[in-house]
């Protein structure tokens, strides 16, 4: 199972260059792209398939954004339709070599919550070769106005009875608390525990884990640095995520005071561009191959605790963790190679400061990167050469 990142794409067929668009995502370290929207009503379908064509040159398999495919439309013309145009997508679509899927619909609420998971099902069955998408809300508090479940345990066993009905093969929320101006250490943690209700069904179901991060500042959202950038990649990687989705690529207004996307309202790259770019393919360049040859076995948490997770303690019995400079709340996953051996990846979950840490394991220092410096955000990942 591989490491993808994608993003949010809201603008028309038409709206962009294609070849021009794929590599800027290709620059961005995109490699599963939302495509542009399209609707047979309204758009040119020769400039989907060449959307695609450029997406499968440039290596990349793409998330079909096809009106005809999303729950909103068996909720307004029926099964019989919706069947019929969904079958109409696939046949325009479905053999192309570079979909991966087609996107179903974003945050199912109470009133809609079957109307999705039936969506999902239609659409899984007419394309059983492919992937569709569909993304859930974030948990809070109230969410049972929303949605219903009044705890995170309900969400759980909600969403894994989502996959086990819908035949779903990956689960995907988004989550922005993270970045909020006000209240940032509870929103932080919302976005932690988020990431516990989703792992756990992930991993009970089998399926891949996607989170939507922030790449725009809007509403009570400040505009991401970089150390915000790396820190949620990192701290998605390190709860078992495997997939990545950049909200929003292309800025299209003003409403909600969005600004500074990736892409501006001229099509130039801004530094957030910069900053998901770089971040990306750092992550796919030395981290993405590693951890896809492991498996995800727990988190725990150096300093506090953090979202439910349990505290990491220094008896254990093959790590113990001792702060050297600045004690940083600290996420220490652990997790299985090929052969069944252990690795750990270390992620400073502090938002502005270092820390550095001295690492003993078996209770020996490690001769070679026993103290290791962490950045904001940043993942030490240690196997077993450099235990012994």
């Amino acid at each position: 199972m591989g490491y993808d990142f994608s993003f949010w794409n809201y603008q028309p067929v038409g709206y962009r260059d294609e070849k021009e668009a794929v590599a800027e995502w290709k620059d961005a370290g995109i490699t599963l792209p939302m495509t542009f929207e399209y609707d047979p009503a309204h758009h040119d379908k020769k400039r989907m398939l060449r959307l695609l064509d450029e997406c499968g040159r440039a290596g990349m398999r793409a998330i079909v954004c096809d009106a005809r495919t999303r729950y909103h439309r068996l909720r307004e013309a029926g099964e019989e339709r919706f069947r019929a145009d969904v079958a109409a997508a696939v046949a325009d679509f479905g053999a192309h070599p570079a979909v991966f899927g087609f996107h179903v619909g974003d945050e199912p609420d109470k009133r809609h919550w079957e109307y999705a998971v039936s969506a999902y099902k239609i659409v899984h069955e007419a394309a059983p070769h492919l992937t569709p998408f569909l993304n859930m809300f974030p948990y809070w508090h109230g969410f049972e106005e929303t949605v219903g479940p009044k705890t995170p345990e309900e969400y759980t066993e909600l969403l894994v009875d989502f996959i086990r009905r819908s035949g779903a093969t990956l689960i995907s929320f988004d989550s922005y608390g993270q970045c909020a101006y006000f209240d940032r250490e509870y929103y932080q943690d919302c976005h932690i525990l988020n990431l516990r209700i989703f792992g756990e069904a992930a991993r009970r179901t089998g399926v891949r884990l996607f989170v939507s991060l922030l790449s725009v500042g809007h509403w009570s959202y400040r505009v991401p640095t970089q150390d915000d950038i790396r820190w949620q990649i990192y701290t998605a990687a390190a709860h078992g995520a495997t997939g990545f989705h950049w909200f929003s690529f292309y800025q299209a207004t003003l409403d909600g005071n969005y600004r500074e996307n990736p892409i501006d309202l001229f099509g130039k790259r801004t530094r957030t561009f910069d900053a998901v770019a770089y971040e990306d393919n750092v992550f796919l360049k030395f981290f993405a191959e590693k951890l896809a040859a492991c498996t995800f076995e727990s988190v725990r948490y150096f300093s506090r605790p953090a979202g439910g997770f349990p505290l990491f303690t220094k008896d254990d019995t093959l790590l113990s963790v001792s702060v050297v400079v600045h004690e940083a709340q600290v996420a220490i996953t652990r997790w299985k190679d090929q052969d069944g051996d252990p690795v750990f990846t270390f992620v400073n979950m502090d938002r502005e400061l270092p820390t550095k840490l001295r690492l003993v394991f078996g209770g020996k220092l490690a001769p070679r990167n026993c103290d290791v410096w962490i950045v904001p955000g940043q993942m030490v990942y240690i196997d077993k050469e450099r235990m012994i």
